[in-house]
C-alpha cells in the first residue's frame, strides 16, 4: 500500500542519522532497553522486575568473540552473574550467545566454555538458555545443545519461526525428549531459499510451531514475541489444550510492550523479561532503536534541541 511505503520511507529517513548521534544521547534513551554497564546494574533491574511479578534472564551483551581472552572474560562475567543471583534471592536465569563463547573460531573451546557455564549453573540450581544466531550457525548450535543435554538438563535453546527447517528441528528435539525451547520469529535477514521473508508467513510458522511444541509434549516453551496477534493465538492455544503453567512462559525484551506485559502478568501467565547489560550496549541499543522509530525520532530531535 502507498501508506505503508510512505511510512517505511519516513522511518528510514528517521533512523539514518542514528550512527552520528553522540553516545551520551543514545545512552539516555538506551536505558529503556539495557540494564546498564555492569552486572550489579542488571541485578537491580531484575529485582524491580521480580517485584512486578516477572522472572528474568540476564544476557551479557556481546557476540563474535575472536580471541580466547575475550571468551574467558565473557565466561567469568556469566559466572559472576550466576553466582550473584541466589545471594540476592532473584528469580532469574542466563541467556548466552555461542559466538560470544568462541563459536566462530573454535568449536571445542566454545563447547568446553558452555559446559563450564552450564555445570556452574547446575551447581547453583539455575538454568542457561543458548540463544540462536543467524542461519550459518543453526546446525552447530543445535549440535552443541544436544551434546550439553547428554550431561545436563538445565539447558535449553531457541527455534526461529522464520526458518523453513524449524518444523523438522522441533520434531527431532521432541523425539529426543529435549524440547526445552524458546520460540521466536528471528531477527536475522536470511535468504528466501531457507527462510520465510513475508511477515504473515513468519507469523503462521510461529503459530504452527507453537502448536507442534505443545501437542508434541515439549518440556517447556518460551513464547518470545511482542506481536499482539501471536500473543492472542498463544493464549487461545494454551486454553484450548489446557497447557499447565509449568510448561510455558511468555518472554519479552526489556523496555518493550509494557502494557501487554502487565496484562499477561495480571491474568496469571508466567512471564520472563530479557535483561541485557554490558559494555557493548551501544550496538544492541542501535538495533532496538532501529526497530522503534518513535524512540529514534526523539533521539534525532535531541540533536537539534538545546538542553
Amino acid at each position: 500500500s502507498e501508506r505503508l511505503m510512505a511510512e517505511n520511507l519516513f522511518h528510514r529517513l528517521l533512523i539514518a542519522p542514528l550512527p552520528y548521534v553522540p553516545k551520551p544521547v543514545v545512552w539516555r534513551f538506551s536505558q529503556r532497553y539495557v540494564a546498564g554497564i555492569d552486572v550489579d546494574d542488571a541485578f537491580a533491574v531484575v529485582a524491580r522486575l521480580n517485584a512486578m511479578g516477572c522472572s528474568a534472564t540476564i544476557d551479557v551483551l556481546g557476540e563474535d568473540s575472536t580471541t580466547t581472552a575475550e571468551v574467558d572474560t565473557a565466561k567469568e562475567l556469566y559466572f559472576k552473574a550466576l553466582e550473584g543471583i541466589p545471594s540476592r534471592d532473584l528469580d532469574c536465569n542466563a541467556s548466552v550467545k555461542l559466538s560470544d563463547m568462541g563459536l566462530r573460531f573454535d568449536h571445542d573451546l566454545c563447547f568446553d566454555t558452555m559446559e563450564a557455564i552450564v555445570a556452574r549453573a547446575a551447581e547453583l540450581g539455575n538454568f542457561v538458555r543458548i540463544d540462536m544466531e543467524d542461519s550459518s550457525v543453526t546446525s552447530v548450535t543445535l549440535d552443541i545443545y544436544r551434546r550439553l543435554r547428554e550431561r545436563h538438563e538445565n539447558v535449553g535453546t531457541v527455534i526461529q519461526s522464520c526458518l523453513h527447517r524449524s518444523r523438522d528441528d522441533v520434531q527431532s528435539l521432541l523425539g529426543d525428549g529435549i524440547a526445552h525451547l524458546r520460540l521466536c520469529k528471528g531477527i536475522y535477514i536470511e535468504p528466501g531459499e531457507i527462510a520465510y521473508t513475508d511477515a504473515d508467513d513468519i507469523r503462521q510458522s510461529f503459530r504452527m510451531l507453537l502448536e507442534q511444541l505443545f501437542e508434541g509434549g515439549a518440556t517447556k516453551v518460551g513464547i518470545a514475541t511482542h506481536d499482539p496477534a501471536l500473543v492472542a493465538h498463544a493464549e487461545q492455544t494454551i486454553r484450548r489444550l489446557n497447557v499447565d503453567k509449568s510448561r510455558y512462559e511468555f518472554q519479552m525484551l526489556l523496555g518493550v510492550a509494557g502494557t501487554m506485559r502487565s496484562r499477561l502478568i495480571r491474568e496469571g501467565h508466567p512471564l520472563r523479561v530479557y535483561v541485557p547489560f554490558g559494555e557493548r550496549w551501544h550496538a544492541y541499543s542501535m538495533r532496538r532503536l532501529r526497530e522503534n522509530p518513535g524512540i529514534a525520532g526523539h533521539i534525532v530531535k535531541n540533536l537539534f534541541t538545546r538542553s
